[in-house]
């Protein structure tokens, strides 16, 4: 017993100098320590460290264990991850002091990036992918941990989101009898630059995701969209002029369904959105949304 003691009395001022402001070779310094909580026994000596200066979630354990004459030491510490976006931690704290999340539930904000690129297409039509963009964002999501590593989360959010489809050929799309989406060629004097729909939606998300640690985490779930608006604009030169037309109400499905993957690689966010749902109604243009890029 007495042999522990002095272990972990010793591995306690070699790696815990909270007073210095850099780790150096085999010392670790942690600045301004929440909590430290050091759990003895006949034959272990636990050290876990909760929090540091900046850095709340930052969880250090370091376990030696008396094997004979000798002795195994043990140790982890939480991955930095990226935190670009502001989030809030809710609800009570947790007592686990090796926790990862010392919260059960969080409000975080996020948003997102990337390119459409549309499936199941009108053989009329011809899109850009690489100049056809979505941007979205999840105003206010609703983080909650479902194990104490926080490792596991249901996530719900609420959002915006734009999305464009565009074509650079000598196509063009234009509002038919009763507001469907048609297409027809450019006029043989017009010099065509681009033609696109684009469609607004507020969105509802829920997902669950899981993170497995050293920077990889996957997510999945459904976006509802409530596309509340859509037009078309066209541009093009005529006689060396600039022309710019705009044709609005536009027949959009009111309500998509779109399956969202996301993942987090060596800490960087991607995501992939496709939707069984045509983005505009029967009668118009056919083509299924299918977008990504990076998510934040």
């Amino acid at each position: 017993m007495n042999r522990i003691i002095q272990l972990g009395l010793s591995f306690i001022i070699c790696y815990l100098s909270f007073s210095s402001a850099a780790a150096q070779n085999d010392t670790l310094v942690i600045n301004h320590p929440r909590k430290v909580t050091i759990i003895s026994s006949d034959s272990l000596q636990r050290v876990v460290v909760s929090g540091r200066q900046g850095d709340d979630d930052f969880s250090y354990e370091n376990t030696i264990r008396l094997v004979d004459a000798n002795y195994e030491s043990k140790t982890s510490i939480s991955r930095d991850h990226w935190e670009l976006l502001p989030s809030v931690k809710v609800g009570r704290a947790r007592n686990d002091t090796a926790s990862y999340s010392r919260y059960t539930n969080a409000i975080t904000a996020h948003f997102g990036l990337g390119f459409t690129c549309p499936t199941h297409v009108d053989d009329r039509v011809n899109f850009d992918t690489f100049r056809s963009w979505e941007i979205f964002a999840t105003i206010m999501q609703w983080d909650h941990f479902l194990d104490r590593r926080g490792r596991n989360q249901v996530q719900m959010g609420l959002g915006i989101d734009w999305r464009n489809y565009r074509m650079t050929d000598d196509m063009l799309f234009t509002k038919g009898p009763g507001g469907n989406v048609t297409v027809k060629k450019f006029p043989l004097e017009y010099e065509p630059k681009f033609s696109r729909i684009k469609v607004f939606a507020l969105t509802a998300t829920l997902r669950f995701e899981h993170d497995f640690g050293h920077g990889f985490a996957v997510g999945f779930g459904p976006v509802v969209n409530f596309n509340t608006y859509a037009s078309i604009k066209t541009r093009y030169k005529l006689l060396g002029d600039k022309i710019k037309h705009t044709e609005k109400k536009i027949r959009q499905r009111p309500i998509t369904i779109d399956w969202m993957l996301n993942m987090r690689i060596a800490d960087v966010p991607f995501y992939l959105k496709y939707s069984n749902d045509d983005v505009l109604r029967d009668g118009g243009v056919r083509f299924r949304s299918l977008s990504f890029g990076l998510y934040l």
